[in-house]
């Protein structure tokens, strides 16, 4: 690795959103909880990447309504000159609510863009014996051949949206998160480059979703099974001890501390999730405080169920003192309400 800027915020571009359909061209178990989805076809030639790493790359899913048909992709078309990155948005809002279906966000496990087929992973956290969710239920009950609709980057904006992973020039990375986490951070590890170090800790429920995530980083791995345990309490504990305060102690080489800003942005339609990333707060609230911090040596992506990371957030930026520009966190859903 050089001392260029790994990921940036210039991939934000909201206007370099698109409706790709797709089909459902593989399915593979990965253990009783996850379920792996391939979507293939070829529209993934105008899917965009950061020059070929998908990092932890966001996408939205289309999951249709029970009994109906996928809206088409041509649905999603709106002229908006105010703002067009949000015009798809709109134009699937203007449908009736039982033809819309609904949105769930995944991360690109894989993207095979340069085959003669392009295709894209997913994975999905299945609820064996419990709740299943629209897009969990929607996974189980797929087949080879059936049709799906994902809003994901385009190339014909130039850049790549959907991009959180961001650490500048930092030589020291944390990742942390429970299974949620596990694709994106399984792409993190895959796209990080060699000579830089990095330490990735996931929650699991139990042995059956552990596996080798390979890296070309000098990458520490460490997997933690719940089996009963409170969601959250192993791994906060394992973060705590990876990051101990103050940070005198040993630890990551964190040689830069600041003085902790407000308190992060609350998004979803209900607010009851938190996300905060320089790259998110840039991108709508106009706020840019990044640049002094793009050296920095040490940063943390965190993410997972919106309680968990927000008191990891809470005990990285107040308790150790880092500045918020060097931990991005993110709530992909939140215990006791229908997210995922």
């Amino acid at each position: 690795m050089t001392g260029s800027v790994i990921a940036g915020a210039s991939r934000l571009a909201p206007q370099s959103v698109k409706p790709f359909p797709l089909s459902v061209t593989a399915i593979r178990d990965l253990g009783p909880r996850l379920r792996r989805v391939t979507f293939g076809g070829t529209s993934l030639a105008g899917f965009a990447t950061d020059n070929g790493a998908t990092w932890d790359l966001r996408i939205k899913i289309v999951i249709p309504s029970p009994g109906r048909s996928l809206p088409r992709a041509t649905a999603f078309e709106c002229r908006d000159s105010e703002d067009p990155g949000r015009s798809w948005r709109r134009a699937w809002l203007r449908l009736p609510k039982a033809e819309r279906g609904e949105l769930r966000s995944y991360t690109v496990r894989e993207a095979r863009l340069d085959e003669a087929y392009p295709e894209i992973d997913v994975d999905f956290i299945l609820h064996p014996g419990g709740p299943q969710g629209p897009a969990a239920r929607w996974a189980r009950s797929i087949r080879i051949g059936d049709p799906a609709l994902v809003i994901g980057p385009s190339v014909s904006a130039g850049q790549c949206a959907g991009i959180e992973f961001a650490p500048g020039r930092a030589r020291n990375v944390l990742l942390a998160g429970d299974e949620t986490a596990l694709p994106a951070i399984a792409g993190i590890l895959r796209d990080l480059p060699a000579g830089l170090l990095a330490e990735a800790i996931i929650e699991v429920p139990d042995a059956a979703m552990i596996e080798d995530l390979r890296t070309g980083a000098a990458a520490k791995v460490t997997w933690l099974e719940r089996r009963g345990n409170t969601h959250g309490a192993l791994l906060a504990e394992a973060v705590r001890q990876a990051v101990p305060a103050p940070l005198c102690a040993p630890g990551p080489a964190v040689v830069e501390c600041g003085v902790a800003a407000a308190e992060p942005l609350d998004v979803g339609p209900e607010r009851v999730l938190v996300w905060d990333t320089p790259q998110y707060r840039r991108l709508f609230t106009g706020r840019d405080d990044g640049p002094e911090w793009s050296g920095a040596p040490f940063y943390a992506w965190i993410a997972g169920e919106s309680t968990l990371v927000t008191g990891l957030r809470r005990y990285l930026v107040h308790e150790c003192g880092i500045h918020r520009e060097q931990v991005a966190f993110m709530g992909y859903w939140k215990k006791g309400t229908p997210q995922r």
